[in-house]
Order: structure tokens, then C-alpha cells, then sequence
């Protein structure tokens, strides 16, 4: 019986150790967004480079902003044990591309951060 108690306990630990993560968004390759040339590179060039973006807005004027964005997260034991250390487990890249009414790339705003 206490073996078995034991087994168990371990298994349980193995487990909430493991975690379990959370992801948004497909991951993209965000140093690229540095060679894509204003005024030259088109949207379809710019897809063509980092894939389909999470979200297309075209505004009134005819300009379009993409959106590429990736988040993961993952708990640690600290999220689950009383009095265990937390960690921070979250890595996150946001970029939003900014294009013409022309389809021409204008200008980019990226950030990443790792919590």
C-alpha cells in the first residue's frame, strides 16, 4: 500500500511539474520584418515571407494593418503547490505591419517580451 501511495504521489508531481501550456497565435519568424524595404515590398511579398497574419483590418482610406501575433504560456508547479516559487513562463511577439492604399509596405511595430 505505501508503495503504491508513494507511486501515485510521484506520478501526481511528474504531472503538475509538466504543466500544461496555452498558445495563441502561430509562430512567425519576426527578424524578417527588418528586410521588408518601404514603399517596395508588397502585402502579398510580405505574406509570402512570414505566412498569413492572425488579423487583416483594411481602414477607409485603403490603407491595411496586419496583425501577426504569438503567445505561449505555460504553468509551473508554483500555479498549482502552495508556497512553491512561482515563474514566470510567458513569451509573447506582437508585430503590425502597416501598408499603402497600394498594397506597398509603410512601416512596422514589433515587441516581444518574455515574462
Amino acid at each position: 500500500m505505501k508503495n503504491s501511495l508513494q507511486l501515485a504521489v510521484a506520478i501526481l508531481v511528474m504531472l503538475l511539474m509538466a504543466g500544461c501550456a496555452t498558445t495563441i497565435g502561430k509562430d512567425y519568424d519576426q527578424t524578417k520584418v527588418a528586410q521588408f524595404v518601404p514603399h517596395q515590398t508588397t502585402l502579398d511579398q510580405v505574406t509570402a515571407a512570414i505566412g498569413q497574419p492572425q488579423e487583416r483590418e483594411t481602414e477607409s482610406d485603403g490603407t491595411t494593418r496586419l496583425h501577426y501575433q504569438y503567445i505561449v504560456s505555460k504553468n509551473s508547479v508554483g500555479d498549482y503547490v502552495p508556497f512553491a516559487p512561482v515563474t514566470a513562463n510567458t513569451s509573447d511577439k506582437d508585430t503590425y505591419l502597416y501598408f499603402d492604399r497600394n498594397g506597398k509596405y509603410l512601416r512596422a511595430e514589433n515587441t516581444q517580451s518574455n515574462q
